[in-house]
């Protein structure tokens, strides 16, 4: 089994109305070193949904992705609101999305 790499220091960079972007030092077994990013949400996460109508059909969705301005073709995702289990908020999710 591979050994886990040590993280030397986790520091907050950033911060959103929904994300933390943090900082992290990480110590590999073989003495090497990197700094990674990454972004923490504040919520209660989120699912994501392969919903198939068979083993070979998959159900895609065009959503307006702001990062891009166009519409993408995706997955149904969505956050999991307080309360809700994921298996609810996939529920959920497919409904409005998918219907």
């Amino acid at each position: 089994m591979r050994k886990k790499p040590k993280l030397t220091n986790i520091h907050t960079v950033a911060q959103s109305r929904i994300f933390n972007l943090e900082s992290m030092d990480v110590e590999f077994s073989n003495g090497a070193t990197r700094i990674y990013e990454r972004l923490v949400s504040k919520g209660n996460g989120a699912v994501l949904v392969v919903p198939m109508l068979d083993d070979e059909t998959v159900l895609m969705i065009y959503e307006y992705a702001g990062c891009t301005e166009r519409y993408e073709l995706g997955l149904t995702k969505g956050k999991i609101d307080k309360g809700e289990t994921p298996l609810e908020t996939a529920a959920r999710e497919l409904k409005e999305e998918i219907g």
